[in-house]
C-alpha cells in the first residue's frame, strides 16, 4: 500500500509574508535611486589643456548647443549643450574621446594626445558626497 503524502501549500504565509516586504524595499530602493540620479542641480562643463583650466561653462545656461574649437597639442572640437558635452572632432591618430560619446553629470574624458580634458560637475560646492552612518 502506498502512503499518500499530506499535500502541504507551496508557500506560507511567513513565506509569503518576507516575499513581499522583499519586493516592497526592492521597488522602493529602485524609485529612490532613480529620484536622486535625476535631480536639477545645475551643472558646470570644464575644460583643460595641458591640465590648466581653460574654459568653465555653466551646462544650465545654454539654450542652443555650440562648438568651442580647442587648440591643444592639436586640434579638438568639442560641442557644449545643456545636457552634457561631448567631443565631436579630433585630429589624434585613435578617435578614443570621441567614442566617449555625450559626458553628462559626474563623467569625465580626455583627448590624452591633444591634451584636452573635459569634466562635468554639479554647481554646488557645499554638496555632500556621502554620509557615513
Amino acid at each position: 500500500m502506498k502512503e499518500s503524502k499530506k499535500s502541504r501549500p507551496y508557500f506560507r504565509v511567513k513565506d509569503l509574508f518576507i516575499i513581499l516586504i522583499v519586493l516592497i524595499t526592492g521597488i522602493g530602493g529602485f524609485f529612490l535611486i532613480h529620484l536622486q540620479s535625476s535631480d536639477q542641480t545645475p551643472k558646470n562643463a570644464e575644460i583643460r589643456i595641458n591640465n590648466k583650466i581653460y574654459r568653465n561653462i555653466s551646462l544650465s545656461d545654454i539654450r542652443e548647443p555650440y562648438e568651442i574649437t580647442v587648440e591643444g597639442n592639436s586640434k579638438v572640437i568639442i560641442e557644449v549643450s545643456s545636457e552634457g558635452v561631448r567631443f565631436k572632432h579630433s585630429d589624434c591618430p585613435d578617435k578614443l574621446c570621441i567614442h566617449s560619446g555625450l559626458i553628462v553629470s559626474g563623467q569625465s574624458a580626455a583627448c590624452l594626445p591633444a591634451g584636452v580634458s573635459v569634466k562635468v560637475t554639479g554647481n554646488s560646492e557645499n554638496a555632500v558626497d556621502a554620509i557615513a552612518r
